[in-house]
């Protein structure tokens, strides 16, 4: 009997333990002069920390559950969604920690973050909405509708948020400041990816169940109307351009290869071949980063020459990637 009382004493001493462990995860803080990426793996549980002067991975922290998206609030702070878990998560580059930052829903797909406003924005794809997150009081200061199944979002300097909802295949234009829902157009069936360059509304994506989708599309903010069409790869998922600029990198998983081409001109520059399925790109002053979910693998293109000039290899497909780049 005092053996069982023993045993059972033990058990609950291991439960309280189990359960403290897993709240947060440590990992070995980047050094402060490391340009490092951090990617999220879509295949297990888990992200990796890599130092790009070595390109060798220095950290691999597991999670509970996938993160599919990432974005930094500030030079110390990652913010993570997850589909399976109710809570955003905060990966703490300085104090080495990943941790539960605050419940929010299931669901959720994208992110995004106004730094006037202090407003991290976080698409539900199970609710259709967004969420207006105050990130100084950590709370929720207002829900907005969207169509169905918001998948990626893109900000205007001049306070417009937009939507891109793929299964409504339609934008939903949101007043930032009134946090109201202004307008919703529609676009190409099976959207993906949503880039606005100061003037257009670029969208790429599947197109019609049975066929291949090869363009991206330019539309009107305010009318929703399409205005051109650019020819490219096959099924342009992703994009990435810097300020002020005419130049957009397009990603397109079909063909496995990256587009470089003018928004102005109205013409492909150059392109250049990835990994297998490529869904994600960012880019540094130096490289354009590329995921690729099925060759376990992020392809590191060269700016200047449109080159690739490395591949890093990370476990269990990587997928978002947040750049830190020191000077």
């Amino acid at each position: 009997m005092a053996r069982l009382k023993y045993v059972l004493i033990y058990l609950s001493a291991l439960l309280l333990f189990l359960s403290g462990c897993g709240k947060d995860q440590q990992f070995t803080p980047p050094g402060n002069s490391q340009s490092i990426a951090v990617i999220s793996q879509l295949k297990k549980a888990s992200f990796s920390i890599v130092d790009l002067q070595k390109n060798k991975v220095i950290s691999s922290v597991d999670l509970k559950h996938p993160l599919t998206d990432l974005i930094q609030i500030n030079k110390d702070v990652i913010i993570a969604t997850s589909k399976e878990g109710e809570s955003l998560i905060e990966i703490n580059l300085k104090k080495g920690t990943a941790t539960d930052y605050m419940d929010v829903s299931k669901g959720l797909t994208s992110l995004t973050y106004d730094a006037v406003s202090h407003t991290l924005i976080a698409a539900d794809s199970q609710k259709n909405v967004v969420y207006f997150i105050d990130t100084q009081r950590k709370n929720i200061k207002a829900t907005v509708k969207t169509g169905k199944l918001p998948s990626s979002m893109t900000l205007s300097p001049a306070g417009t948020l937009f939507v891109l909802n793929a299964e409504s295949h339609t934008v939903s234009v949101i007043d930032i400041e009134k946090e109201k829902l202004i307008r919703t157009f529609s676009v190409l069936e099976r959207p993906s990816g949503i880039h606005f360059d100061g003037q257009s509304i670029w969208i790429g994506g599947h197109g019609k169940p049975g066929t291949l989708n090869k363009s991206i599309f330019a539309y009107d903010p305010k009318t929703g109307k399409k205005q051109r069409e650019m020819k490219l790869g096959v099924m342009p998922v992703a994009f990435f351009s810097e300020k002020n600029s005419s130049t957009l990198y397009v990603l397109c998983h079909g063909d496995h290869t990256l587009y470089k081409v003018d928004t102005e001109k109205n013409k492909q520059l150059a392109s250049v071949e990835t990994g297998q399925n490529p869904n994600y790109i960012n880019a540094d002053t130096t490289s354009i980063y590329v995921s690729n979910l099925d060759d376990n693998s992020v392809s590191i293109i060269d700016k200047h020459t449109f080159m690739m000039k490395n591949r890093l290899n990370v476990p269990s497909g990587p997928y978002a990637i947040v750049l830190e780049e020191k000077k």
